[in-house]
C-alpha cells in the first residue's frame, strides 16, 4: 500500500527531482520560446533532439517525482534511466554548444540552455552516484 512521503522532499534525490523539474520547465520555455530558424522548436536537428529529450525527461520526471512522493520505489528502473539520462544530456549538451557555435547564437536563451544541459548532466550523475551508494541520501 502506497501512503505520502513527504520526507522524500527532503532527501538528496527529491531535491535533485524537483531541480530537474524546473531546468527541465525552463529548457522548455527557452527552446520554445525561439524558432532557431525553423517553425518549431522541433525543427533543426541539434535543436529538435535537444527540446525532444528535455520534454520526454520532463514528463518521466514528474512521474518519478509523483512515485517518489507515494513511497513506489523503483530504485532499478530509476538507476538505468539516470545512467542513460546523463549520457543522453551530456550529448545533448554538446550538441547545442556546436549549434550556438556554429550559428553564432551567443544571445541569452541559448547560453541559458546550454547551462542548464549542464546542469541536468551533473544533476543526473549526482543522481547515479546515491543510487550507487557513494554518496549519501
Amino acid at each position: 500500500m502506497a501512503y505520502l512521503n513527504t520526507g522524500y522532499i527532503s532527501t538528496n534525490r527529491g531535491v535533485i527531482k524537483i531541480l530537474q523539474i524546473i531546468a527541465g520547465i525552463f529548457m522548455c520555455s527557452f527552446l520554445c520560446a525561439n524558432m532557431y530558424d525553423t517553425r518549431s522548436c522541433f525543427g533543426e536537428s541539434r535543436v529538435g533532439y535537444t527540446s525532444g529529450l528535455n520534454f520526454v525527461v520532463l514528463i518521466i520526471n514528474v512521474v518519478l517525482f509523483i512515485l517518489g512522493l507515494l513511497t513506489l520505489n523503483v530504485w532499478k528502473l530509476e538507476h538505468i534511466y539516470s545512467i542513460v539520462c546523463t549520457i543522453l544530456f551530456a550529448i545533448a549538451s554538446g550538441l547545442f554548444l556546436w549549434y550556438m557555435i556554429q550559428h553564432n547564437q551567443f544571445v541569452y536563451n541559448t547560453i541559458i540552455v546550454t547551462v542548464l544541459l549542464f546542469v541536468q548532466t551533473l544533476l543526473f550523475l549526482w543522481d547515479v552516484k546515491i543510487l550507487n551508494g557513494e554518496s549519501p541520501n
